[in-house]
């Protein structure tokens, strides 16, 4: 995931928590400088490589911040069970979603690398 600070690309490797009809949902500490970052600036790209297929999706647009204890219950219960002493310490507040729900895709594959890649909206 790439976000913005002062202006400046800042990249980082991040699990996708949740995906459905919502969009793409991503979990991280609220004390941490990716939700700061993305609180200022929400505009992302997100890169998906997958090797079986060699394909290469990018995804950008903007996240919104998700304020819901339900779903955070999910993903410290069934996605991220890592960070329930977290939670247990600190209660859910420890923990900040994020969700893009709409943006723009980029495919490329490897069998068409020349062609410039397909595009789509969400």
């Amino acid at each position: 995931m790439a976000t913005v600070e002062a202006g400046k690309p800042r990249v980082r490797a991040m699990q996708t928590a949740v995906v459905d009809e919502k969009g793409l949902t991503f979990c991280t500490g609220s004390h941490k400088n990716v939700a700061r970052q993305l609180l200022v600036d929400p505009s992302v790209e997100l890169s998906y490589w997958d090797a079986a297929d060699g394909r290469l999706v990018r995804v950008r647009g903007e996240m919104e911040h998700v304020d819901d204890v339900k779903l955070k219950e999910h993903i410290v219960d069934q996605v991220f069970p890592f960070l329930k002493p977290v939670v247990e310490a600190h209660g859910h507040e420890a923990i900040a979603l994020f969700r893009l729900s709409h943006g723009e895709t980029r495919v490329w594959s490897s069998a068409t690398g020349h062609q410039p890649p397909e595009v789509h909206t969400f």
